[in-house]
């Protein structure tokens, strides 16, 4: 099992290199290799989700010596989250890349980055100690830098530094947390030990717990990112390329979500109980305020930026409730939002190909040209705003049930964020795709190619699955938030 987890960062990253040292006169192979080695990690992934491992709270497999002098160690492990956004990821980078048209698939640059991204994101999730998790988020920004930054829209520069300035102020939080979690632990053990392991045995006062606490959610909430941290987020989702766009809104957010289930609260967990309320405000002010914004929006890819906003509200509200059901409900929403939006996203990208405009008064009655885009557009956006039957409306009914016992007032507020969101989605639909043509440029627009077609039916398939049969998705992850719902409860009750 070592192997594979270590697999999961050789091969995106051979990848990634195999690409970069291929003749630019070669460019009719890139894609073709980054699809390949993607399968061979999604393959990976899907051994990794039917094995003993797929199920359970993480679980450290390897210890890697750094600095012996001083016990620091890297770590890597695995859990049932873990898998599911592993999974997610490569699903992700694979029709990424099959969607993605012939201009970026024939760049080395563009498909390398990707497939570098893909290396950092795997890093993430099976980090077993503080050190390796806040390199791995740092590396994030590497790549996405140059695909923002060089093969994003006009305004790519401003998005490009602002959403690096603004993580990197997180990140420094998250770096001054860790070392002042290595130096407390260095007093209590004599070693610079900040593996999971270790740190689940570290004893901390009260002002260190909640300290810490606010060190590293403070730079996890930027990258979510919750209101009023958003800011940056619909100026890097409208500038990104589509496949960043993909990837940006269908895993990275869920990096900052995954920090805080994964060291925030079962490491700091007075810090947690100390602040959770003011966290749970403002995913409730997330929620309203995200919908609201998307609903007056006239390009459609910052409507869905914003409808980001709203939806990873949910997830923070179900976190901040630290139920079991809720912190349930807000895993799976993190798996669900993040086929829903890369979907959209896909869709967009899609059409803007065709159009080269994003502009909603651009469109009318394309349904008429495009039927088949129609129907699977409007099918994802029944599953956006959590129609029952289809993969949205599990995860927001897990939250706001699993929350109304400890935020009655939040929980139906947030529960309105719903109607919001099926005025935005259904009204952007209606201006797109309704009515007769009022545009003569969009009466010759192509329906999906083959190509196109076979890089969405995947993420439509599951939108469908996991909402008819949600015990699946939820059984890898009942360890996992049975494990930090009853952390909490333990700690209430020592208190």
């Amino acid at each position: 099992m070592t192997g594979i987890i270590i697999s999961l960062l050789v091969v995106p990253l051979f990848s990634a290199l195999l690409v970069f040292m291929i003749p630019n006169s070669r460019k009719e192979i890139f894609r073709p290799i980054g699809i390949i080695f993607s399968l061979i990690t999604l393959t990976q992934c899907f051994y990794l989700l039917f094995s003993d491992y797929g199920k359970t709270k993480f679980v450290i497999l390897s210890n890697y010596k750094w600095i012996q002098s001083y016990g620091l160690e890297i770590s890597l492990g695995i859990s049932g989250m873990s898998t599911l956004l592993l999974l997610l990821t490569s699903l992700l980078v694979c029709v990424s890349l099959l969607s993605i048209g012939n201009e970026h698939a024939e760049s080395k640059g563009f498909i390398g980055s990707l497939l570098a991204l893909h290396f950092a994101i795997n890093g993430v999730f099976i980090s077993g100690d503080l050190i390796s998790l806040f390199i791995f988020f740092e590396a994030l920004l590497i790549p996405m830098y140059f695909l923002m930054g060089i093969w994003g829209g006009e305004n790519r520069r401003y998005a490009t530094i602002k959403f690096i300035l603004y993580t990197v102020f997180g990140s420094v939080f998250i770096f001054i947390g860790t070392v002042y979690t290595a130096v407390i632990s260095y007093g209590a053990n004599g070693a610079l030990a900040v593996d999971f392991d270790s740190l689940a045995n570290l004893t901390l006062t009260s002002s260190q717990s909640k300290t810490l606490f606010l060190l590293f959610t403070f730079g996890f909430l930027i990258k979510v990112p919750i209101f009023p941290l958003h800011t940056w987020l619909p100026d890097a989702h409208v500038e990104a390329p589509t496949a960043g766009s993909i990837l940006l809104a269908g895993v990275l957010l869920k990096v900052g979500a995954y920090g805080i289930l994964r060291v925030s609260i079962p490491f700091f967990t007075e810090g947690f109980l100390a602040y959770k309320n003011f966290v749970a405000v403002l995913s409730v002010i997330g929620i309203i305020y995200g919908a609201i914004v998307a609903i007056a929006q006239i390009d459609i890819k910052k409507l869905i930026a914003y409808s980001s906003v709203s939806h990873m509200g949910y997830v923070m509200l179900g976190i901040s409730a630290g139920g079991y059901l809720s912190i349930e409900g807000a895993i799976i929403q993190m798996i669900n939002h993040g086929i829903t939006a890369g979907a959209l996203f896909m869709l967009v990208g899609f059409l803007y190909e065709r159009r080269h405009t994003r502009n909603i008064s651009s469109f009318g009655g394309i349904k008429i040209t495009m039927p088949r885009y129609a129907a699977i557009f409007l099918f994802t956006s029944f599953a956006s705003i959590g129609l029952p039957g289809l993969n949205g409306f599990v995860g927001e009914f897990m939250i706001l049930m699993g929350s109304f016992n400890s935020y009655k007032v939040l929980t139906s507020i947030a529960a309105f964020g719903v109607v919001l969101a099926a005025i935005y989605m259904l009204w952007a639909y209606q201006r797109i795709f309704t009515g007769p043509i009022s545009n003569e440029k969009n009466e010759s627009l192509k329906d999906l190619d083959i190509r196109e077609t076979l890089s969405i039916v995947p993420l439509v398939l599951l939108m469908l699955f996991i909402g008819i049969y949600p015990s699946y998705i939820e059984s890898f992850v009942i360890q996992e938030a049975g494990f930090i719902s009853e952390t909490i409860a333990l700690f209430k009750d020592i208190k």
